[in-house]
C-alpha cells in the first residue's frame, strides 16, 4: 500500500489560481469605482453652445492674421516668456494676450498680458512650472487677429506660432 502525501490547500498552486484571480478583480474593481467617483468629469464642457457661437469671431482674428502675416517665436524661461512678434502692422500693439490653455482641464488655463518693450519684444512674467502641455493663443484684440500654437513648453525651448 502506498501512502499519498497530502499538502493544504493554501499551498496547493491551483488554489493561488482558483482564489488569486476573483480576488485581483475584485481589488481591481474597487480602485476603478473610488477612481470614477473621486475624479472630475473635466472633459465635458458646460458652454458647449457659446463655444460654438463665438466660432465665427475666431475665424475672424485667424483672417487677421493672415492679411497681416504675424508671425511670432515665444520663449519660455523659469521666470519669464519673452515674444518676438514680426510683420504686426504698420504700429505695434502696446500689450498682447496670451493664453495657454490645458488641453483637458479648464481650470489650469492662464491668460497673461505681455507688456512691449523698447526693445521691440513682449514680456510677461512666466507662471507655470515646466515643462507642461498646452494650446498656445496670441492675440492682439485691437488689431484683432490670433496666432496659435500646440505644444510641450520647456525651459528655453522657442516655440513658434502659426496662422491658421
Amino acid at each position: 500500500m502506498t501512502s499519498e502525501k497530502t499538502t493544504p490547500w493554501y499551498k496547493e498552486p491551483m488554489m493561488l489560481l482558483v482564489i488569486g484571480v476573483p480576488l485581483a478583480a475584485v481589488v481591481w474593481g474597487f480602485i476603478m469605482l473610488s477612481l470614477a467617483l473621486d475624479t472630475k468629469d473635466s472633459l465635458v464642457s458646460n458652454s458647449y453652445y457659446k463655444d460654438g457661437m463665438s466660432y465665427t469671431q475666431d475665424l475672424r482674428f485667424h483672417e487677421g492674421a493672415r492679411r497681416l502675416n504675424v508671425q511670432a517665436d515665444l520663449t519660455f524661461t523659469e521666470d519669464e516668456i519673452i515674444v518676438n512678434a514680426t510683420s504686426i502692422a504698420d504700429e505695434d500693439p502696446g500689450s498682447l494676450q496670451l493664453q495657454l490653455i490645458h488641453p483637458t482641464l479648464e481650470d489650469r488655463d492662464l491668460t497673461l498680458f505681455l507688456q512691449r518693450t523698447p526693445g521691440g519684444q513682449y514680456v510677461a512674467a512666466n507662471e507655470l512650472e515646466l515643462p507642461q502641455k498646452r494650446v498656445i493663443w496670441l492675440t492682439s484684440p485691437d488689431q484683432e487677429w490670433r496666432v496659435t500654437a500646440r505644444t510641450v513648453i520647456e525651459n528655453g525651448k522657442k516655440i513658434q506660432t502659426v496662422t491658421q
